[in-house]
């Protein structure tokens, strides 16, 4: 869902702003028809997870809602759908909204309160109140079984007592899993970064970051917090002993970091749809998308990606698990191999009966050893984009650990 009301400078997702109620009804009026065409062509395919992202969904209304959801159990079984993601943008919650979405069969909400430094709030185009924040969480917990909110850390001048004051507001919320990830640079956009240097700010060190996670990590845990991937946490159900705790899961994510049999449909503008050996991208403008839907044409191109049969392990370190059985380790590339157990040696990860885990060391450093897990040609893309990015105005803080 393309639309914002607010176009937040850190965020690097599909975002735009719309000029009237009808541009939204018109997007809405294509996506129906793109997952009757969709239907047409894969037939009546089941699902497990339906996560419905932005942009800000709950910009549209609760007929909206309904006949997306309408659409959806229509034209793909959803008989065994496990969860039902809808994200949210505080300022245009409604109860009525909501019970839409509770009749469709939502079951899980998540929202952004990002931070509640009122200096990072303004650079970064936050312009929902706190008490805003508060009402809506109040009413999404009272309504929806599992809630979650994001929370941004390691932006350009944070000090300590704003990272800790972040974590305790927060927790205030009572959300089912609350989400630390840390800032990318390279993805936010560059009037963040303007705004960033005109405020005299700079980008925190690796090592600072790097200490923050590790503060966060101490007090959720102290609080009875335990981590559900590499950013979620959830309240602990049992002895927090575990680095990583699977319930309750972000079915979503643990797809889209998923194995390499896992699939993907994606419908809407700038939609990804990911099936062994293709990804699928449709159309990022939103006009063009509309047209080509009307005339009833899939708006899409597609790619051979080969096959990558060591997806489910260069993840790993993101779900904190990896279930031996779902690698056809014959098939891994020499590098990958040879870097896993390299990390299995150092500690990184530890070898049970029927999975691989990670340790406290191996999680905190998630992110470096997805990368280290890569084979060359992936290594090397991750790179490229780094470079064309930074070229591009994009700021990226000291990246060497000391």
């Amino acid at each position: 869902m393309p639309f914002c009301e607010t176009i937040c400078s850190f965020c690097p997702f599909t975002r735009g702003r719309y000029k009237a109620e009808q541009d939204i009804n018109d997007y809405v009026e294509a996506l129906l028809r793109e997952i009757e065409l969709k239907r047409n062509l894969l037939g009546r395919t089941k699902v497990d997870v339906v996560f419905v992202g932005g942009g800000t969904p709950s910009l549209l209304s609760s007929l909206q809602i309904e006949a997306l959801g309408h659409a959806l159990h229509t034209h793909l079984d959803t008989t065994k759908l496990i969860e039902f993601t809808f994200e949210l943008e505080v300022k245009s919650v409604t109860r009525q909204k909501l019970e839409s979405m509770q009749r469709i069969g939502v079951n899980r909400v998540s929202f952004g309160a990002q931070t509640f430094s009122a200096l990072h709030r303004r650079l970064f185009s936050l312009d929902a109140t706190v008490q805003q924040i508060r009402d809506a969480a109040e009413m999404l917990t009272e309504m929806f079984p599992y809630t979650n909110v994001d929370m941004i850390y390691g932006m350009a001048g944070q000090t300590a007592e704003d990272l800790f004051g972040d974590i305790s507001e927060a927790l205030r919320l009572r959300t089912t899993t609350v989400d630390f990830y840390p800032l990318n640079n390279l993805a936010a956009q560059v009037r963040m970064h303007k705004m960033v240097r005109k405020a005299g700010l700079r980008h925190l060190s690796a090592a600072r970051r790097i200490q923050y996670r590790r503060d966060i990590d101490e007090y959720l845990r102290a609080q009875g917090y335990s981590p559900i991937n590499g950013y979620s946490y959830s309240r602990s159900d049992g002895p927090n002993r575990r680095t990583i705790q699977h319930h309750p899961k972000f079915q979503y994510h643990d797809i889209i970091y998923g194995y390499h049999d896992d699939a993907v449909l994606g419908y809407g503008a700038c939609a990804i749809t990911k099936v062994p050996g293709y990804n699928v991208y449709n159309h990022a403008d939103r006009a063009e998308y509309i047209s080509r839907v009307r005339v009833g044409t899939l708006p899409w191109e597609g790619f051979e990606v080969g096959n990558c049969p060591e997806k489910g392990v260069v993840t790993f370190p993101y779900r904190g698990t990896l279930e031996k059985s779902r690698i056809p380790w014959e098939s891994i590339p020499s590098e990958t191999c040879a870097a896993f157990e390299e990390a299995l040696a150092a500690g990184l990860i530890i070898d049970g009966d029927e999975t691989y885990d990670l340790t406290p060391q191996g999680w905190l450093f998630y992110v470096n050893l997805m990368y280290y897990l890569m084979p060359t040609k992936s290594k090397r893309w991750i790179s490229d984009r780094i470079a064309a990015q930074t070229s591009n105005g994009h700021e990226c803080e000291r990246t060497v650990l000391e």
